[in-house]
């Protein structure tokens, strides 16, 4: 009687996932945030007609560091120029590994737990064409 009711109650703990094997530490779940944005160029194309602009070509393929910490994760654009990562909670930079210069866009980023981070980036793409003197 006395072993089935041992059993029985090891049975009860283990079943409710209180009981951990000696030595076995809870795996913690390491708290993330989420940085997403998109990133596009400008100006478009070497010459544009007079009175228009052009609200920006997606940058597909750019990757994006973010360094801060012992990694240095990344993110690459897709074809939209969008990006989306989950980072640990921290202060990161955000390195461009591009030529072209960034107009906008956060380059000292905290991340917090939980959190939803839009980071968009606007580059200037460096298309330039000489203008006729007259």
């Amino acid at each position: 009687m006395r072993h089935a009711l041992l059993g029985a109650t090891l049975l009860l703990v283990a079943a409710c996932g209180a009981y951990r094997l000696p030595g076995e530490m809870p795996s913690p779940t390491p708290a993330t945030g989420t940085v997403g944005g998109r990133v596009v160029a400008v100006p478009c194309s070497p010459v544009e007609n007079a009175g228009t602009s052009c609200a920006g070509r997606p940058v597909q393929g750019l990757e994006l560091d973010f360094v801060g910490g012992q990694a240095t994760p990344s993110a690459v654009t897709d074809a939209s120029g969008g990006y989306r990562i989950d980072l640990p909670a921290g202060q990161y930079v955000v390195k461009l590994k591009t030529y072209m210069r960034v107009l906008k866009g956060v380059q000292n980023l905290t991340v917090t737990s939980g959190s939803v981070t839009t980071d968009d980036f606007l580059l200037d793409s460096g298309i330039r064409v000489p203008m006729p003197q007259a």
